[in-house]
C-alpha cells in the first residue's frame, strides 16, 4: 500500500472516530440553543467528509506523488 492510500485511510478513521464521538454526545443538543446545533451540524459535516476520504485534503497532501 502506498502513502498516498495509506494517508487516505488514516483520514477516512479519523473521520469515523469523529463522528462516533460527536453522535456520542448528541444527546446534549435537546439541552441547548441554536449555537450547539451549529457547530454540532458543521462537526457531521466535516466527519463525513472526512469519511469520504477527503479528496481535496488528500491531493493537497500528495499533490506530487503520482
Amino acid at each position: 500500500m502506498k502513502s498516498r492510500e495509506l494517508f487516505a485511510v488514516a483520514v477516512r478513521i479519523v473521520g469515523l472516530v469523529s463522528l462516533i464521538y460527536m453522535l456520542s454526545g448528541a444527546w446534549y443538543i435537546f439541552n441547548s440553543g441554536v449555537l450547539f446545533f451549529v457547530r454540532e451540524l458543521i462537526w457531521l459535516i466535516v466527519s463525513l467528509w472526512l469519511i469520504r476520504g477527503a479528496p481535496q485534503l488528500v491531493q493537497f497532501a500528495y499533490s506530487g506523488s503520482e
